[in-house]
This record gives C-alpha cells, structure tokens and sequence, in this order.
C-alpha cells in the first residue's frame, strides 16, 4: 500500500511540474508576443504558436487574453516601478540641496540593473506595448506624477515658484520625459549582457547628470 502511495504521489507530482512548464511556456510567449505585436494586435493564436502549444489549451490556464496580459504583469509589478521613480527624485533633488559631491552612488547597482535588465521585456510591454489595456496611459501618469512631486518637494527649499512658470514647467517635463525615453530605448534590442549593462548604466549616469544640471539651472 505504501509503494502504491508513493508511487501515486510521484505521479501527481509530475503531472504538476509537466503544469507548471506548459503555463511558462504560454507565459513566456506572451510575453515576447505582447512586445513585438502590441496587446491589440496580439492574438491567442499568436502566443499559441509561438509556444508550440493549442489555442484551447491555452485557455485551460487563462480564461482570455486580458487575464493572460495581467498575468504577466501583474499590478505589483506596475506598482514596484511607479513607486520607484515617484521616490527616486526627491531623494536625488535632497542630496543635491545636502551639497552631496557624488550622486552616481544612486545610480542603480549591479544586482538592480540585473533585476531590470531580466524584466526589460515586461516593462517595455506597459509603457510602450499596452494600448488597450488599464496600463495605456501609465506612461503619462507617471510623468505627471514625478513631476508634481518634484515640485512639491521643492517646497521644502523655497524653489516651487521657479517650477511653476509655463516656462520651466515645459523644461521639466521635456528633461523627465527624455529620461524615460532614454532608459526604455536602452532596454531594447538584441545585445550581449555586458553591453545591455553597460547601456543602462550609462543611460541612468546620463541621466543623473541631467537631473543635477536641471536643479542647478532652476534654483538660479
């Protein structure tokens, strides 16, 4: 009885693993289907062949393509990355007031531009691919967001009023949407790991120098 057991136990559990590989295979698909088509554009049939596996079976795991997109990016997903760069800014703009000499020590480590690196797919699929979905206009709302907290922020120091202006208003709003445009832009294409780090990292070191150079241009 115990060998019978044991053996239905083995056979359930790999029934689950032979699961599991089937659901990233679909996953995984998705993924790359949703970045080179777009959600609109993208049909089950697409992710299907690309996974090598049938439009029903397919649906045994997801219900539709929209539970399949939010699956694969999911809210905590979304939320991690719009609360860093909501964060991300004051902290810079605090350390320039400090009289901080090296603000590179915020650029992002070796472990972080790995971890951004290993999810550039999905976070080029919710800012450049999710027309369609909740996400569409994520990218907008994050810009707006950074910089209504930049000038809030900037209240501490005296400095709103100088942010207020049509003006300057447009001058941030081109620098923080350029700094956006320019770390997605060094997540895509084909590359080797060392030149995507290496991109990135520039990108995020590019940046940071324009961010001071902005600080220093509107606290004049």
């Amino acid at each position: 009885l115990n060998y019978i057991f044991s053996f239905m136990l083995a056979g359930d559990k790999m029934a689950q693993i032979k699961k599991d590989k089937i659901r990233q295979a679909i996953e995984g698909s998705a993924i790359d289907i949703f970045l080179e088509k777009g959600y609109l554009n993208t049909k089950m049939k697409d992710i299907s062949e690309k996974a090598n596996i049938s439009v029903g079976n397919i649906y045994i795991y997801f219900n539709n393509k929209e539970s399949l997109f939010y699956t694969v990016l999911p809210q905590s997903f979304v939320d991690a990355f719009r609360n860093y760069n909501s964060n991300i800014f004051p902290i810079l703009t605090k350390a320039f007031f400090n009289n901080e000499q090296n603000l590179e020590r915020y650029i992002p480590n070796h472990k972080q531009v790995g971890d951004l690196i290993a999810n550039r797919k999905r976070l080029l699929i919710l800012l450049r691919c999710s027309k369609g979905t909740k996400y569409e206009n994520l990218k907008e709302e994050i810009l707006e967001n950074v910089i209504q907290r930049e000038c809030s922020y900037l209240q501490k120091y005296n400095f709103a009023d100088n942010c207020r202006t049509t003006q300057n208003y447009k001058v941030i709003r081109m620098v923080f949407y350029n700094m956006l445009n320019m770390l997605l832009d060094s997540l895509e294409g084909d590359m080797n790991e060392d030149e995507r780090r290496n991109v990135v990292r520039f990108a995020f070191k590019y940046n940071y120098d324009g961010f001071k150079r902005l600080l220093t241009e509107y606290t004049k």
